[in-house]
């Protein structure tokens, strides 16, 4: 028995053998490729494997470890600066792509950075849960002080590992939600 199908072109009726399921063809009427889609009454189920919340539950320890250890190494290359020792009287950055933390002095500086790290966090996780109103709050926020926040956006790009609220968002889509901001500001 052979499969119907249209041209997705001309709109012509084809037929094709069996044989044909799967692989592309070109239509008689037009020359145009036409994919021979296998009948579904043909199609297998993958069985797909448990999710093992054990190894799920690691990689999330391993992660943290991963954040602490960027922490500590920043903190001890910056006291190595006199940059460093200035930064780390103000709030130093906890490590590359990471928001610094807010300074104890609370500067201009450090209160727009903090204000910015907070915004750009808001921003997020608004885009992680599809809130576009709070985003669009924190955006304008991120607004007011654009080359703080281009910035940090620079870190957190550099940075291979997301801040932990974005842990459960896969990269791509990470750095697609930076990659819409940077080119929204």
């Amino acid at each position: 028995m052979n499969i119907r199908l249209q041209c997705e072109h001309c709109g012509a009726a084809i037929s094709a053998p069996r044989e044909m399921a799967g692989r592309t063809s070109k239509c008689p009427a037009c020359g145009n490729a036409v994919y021979v889609a296998t009948p579904e009454d043909e199609l297998e189920e993958l069985p797909l494997a448990p999710e093992d919340s054990l190894d799920l539950r690691k990689e999330q320890q391993l992660m943290a470890e991963r954040r602490r250890l960027d922490s500590l190494l920043a903190r001890e290359s910056d006291a190595g600066t006199d940059e460093g020792r200035s930064a780390g009287r103000m709030g130093a950055a906890a490590s590359p792509g990471r928001p610094a933390a807010t300074g104890r002095a609370g500067g201009d500086t450090a209160s727009g950075s903090s204000r910015v790290e907070a915004a750009l966090s808001r921003y997020l996780v608004a885009m992680r849960d599809s809130d576009f109103d709070n985003a669009e709050r924190a955006l304008a926020t991120l607004r007011m002080q654009p080359r703080t926040t281009q910035e940090l956006l620079d870190r957190m790009v550099a940075d291979p590992v997301p801040p932990p609220e974005m842990a459960k968002v896969p990269p791509a889509v990470y750095q697609g939600f930076l990659k819409t901001l940077r080119s929204r500001l």
